[in-house]
């Protein structure tokens, strides 16, 4: 019997030449754009492992998933290196298929208005809730309620901040979000059917499309969202601070002011 393969062994096979392919084909940007894209990719890593890591080591300690034998080389606060890895893998293929894709942050005014921003964070609220509903309720509901409790908050948040921008521009996200999820759930079933991984049958509700438990495929789904909202968010922020700095630079006070002062023969 073949054994199955480590988390490493995973990474090395499945993750990394994807994600080095995406490199490749992502665009260059210049300039200020090559910077805040740098920058907005770090944030998004960072906030990944500061964000993620509790609730994983949580699901893990509960027996969500478990690992074969051997697979799995150290641990951190019950997490494997390799989960690890997959914070900031996931979050970089998601980039990079982002700005590949391409989108633009700039800051309309339309972009403020209450509505949109108002629906996204009591959505995320009721999400909140609900997973957490659900996760109470019963055991094969674990793994369901605590993917929804997890995402709840973030996309809460993230529609308070801009909403408006991401009412008006949902192409963007939705496909720079599926495309990576889609390949994700293809490897994700791969390492499943090798037994690198294991999903609880009794944390689980039993919903599976061609072997993927739908659980995976919202995990998925929902970390890619976070990650492609934060990072147009973050260069949208930035546009806006722009606009905001440019209306009260000083030359445009000073023209403001020329402005105020009455003309000769003015009454």
């Amino acid at each position: 019997m073949i054994p199955a393969p480590t988390y490493l062994q995973f990474h090395l096979v499945f993750s990394l030449p994807v994600l080095a392919a995406l490199w490749y084909l992502a665009p260059r940007h210049v300039g200020r754009r090559r910077r805040r894209a740098a920058a907005g990719i770090a944030v998004l890593v960072a906030i990944a492992y500061a964000y993620t890591t509790p609730w994983i080591s949580y699901m893990i300690r509960r027996g969500a998933w478990s690992y074969a034998d051997g697979a799995v080389v150290v641990r951190a606060l019950s997490v494997p290196l390799g989960e690890y890895l997959y914070f900031a893998i996931q979050t970089l293929v998601v980039a990079f298929a982002l700005h590949r894709l391409g989108f633009d942050p700039t800051f309309r005014d339309s972009d403020f208005d209450r509505l949109p921003r108002a629906a996204g964070v009591l959505a995320g609220v009721a999400m909140l809730g609900g997973g957490l509903w659900l996760a109470s309720r019963d055991a094969s509901l674990l793994y369901l309620g605590g993917v929804i409790a997890w995402v709840g908050p973030v996309l809460a948040l993230q529609w308070a901040v801009g909403g408006g921008y991401l009412a008006r521009t949902p192409r963007t996200w939705l496909a720079a979000t599926l495309l990576p999820a889609g390949y994700f759930w293809i490897v994700d079933r791969i390492a499943i059917g090798m037994g690198t991984w294991r999903i609880a049958e009794e944390f689980t509700t039993g919903i599976a499309i061609l072997g993927l438990p739908i659980e995976e495929m919202i995990f998925f789904f929902a970390a890619g969202l976070m990650a492609v909202n934060g990072l147009v968010l973050f260069e949208w922020v930035l546009d806006w601070n722009d606009r905001g700095t440019a209306a009260g630079s000083p030359a445009e006070e000073a023209d403001a002011d020329t402005r105020l002062v009455p003309e000769p023969g003015d009454d």
